[in-house]
């Protein structure tokens, strides 16, 4: 039965920031804030070469709901 496999892997990307203020120094201090729009732009480069396995899922429907059945003598009241 086919499987879902899930991995991560780290990269490096440039991203683009965009706020608005009437100084720099306030644009900055809301940077700080997380008071800003953002955009990756580009990726750069893989920051680590293996792939992480997160998560294994079932695909197939039946073992799905083996799996997920709660008897009613354990449902709780």
């Amino acid at each position: 039965m086919p499987k879902k496999f899930t991995f991560w892997r780290n990269s490096i990307v440039s991203e683009s920031f965009y706020v608005e203020a009437d100084s720099e120094e306030e644009a900055r201090e809301k940077l700080g804030n997380l008071d800003y729009e953002s955009e990756i732009t580009e990726f750069i480069d893989w920051a680590s070469d293996d792939f992480q396995l997160e998560n294994i899922e079932e695909l197939d429907p039946l073992y799905r709901m083996v799996k997920d059945y709660k008897s009613v003598d354990k449902l709780d009241a």
